[in-house]
């Protein structure tokens, strides 16, 4: 049985958000972080990290759409859209610029666009 619950997912991610999680090459990481949507804080686990957003793991239902501050240690906070939640998986589309991203995150974990893919005849 596959560990990660993107392999399992079964509700589809409409065509536009699919193509801006392809844009940007992930890098698998464990860092605990806080969520914060509005006055409310949630303790959650960064599972994956890309320049244009994360998937995290957390208890607390929240709705797409919902406006949140996802708050790392290791990179300091950043400003996110809910695109996605299934179960304990949560998608975070990050509201900041890809280059301002990197600046961000490069520090700690160097991010760079996905390589362009060759396609077959």
């Amino acid at each position: 049985m596959a560990s990660d619950p993107l392999e399992r997912r079964t509700t589809p991610i409409p065509e536009e958000e699919a193509a801006i999680l392809r844009s940007s090459v992930r890098k698998r990481v464990l860092w605990a972080a806080k969520l914060a949507r509005g006055s409310e804080c949630f303790n959650s686990v960064v599972v994956d990290l890309s320049l244009g957003g994360a998937r995290i793991h957390l208890a607390q239902p929240l709705g797409k759409g919902d406006l949140v501050m996802l708050e790392l240690d290791e990179i300091g906070a950043l400003q996110a859209e809910v695109v996605w939640q299934e179960g304990h998986s949560l998608g975070l589309q990050f509201m900041e610029e890809p280059q301002t991203i990197a600046a961000t995150i490069g520090r700690r974990l160097p991010l760079t666009a996905a390589p362009p893919t060759a396609k077959s005849a």
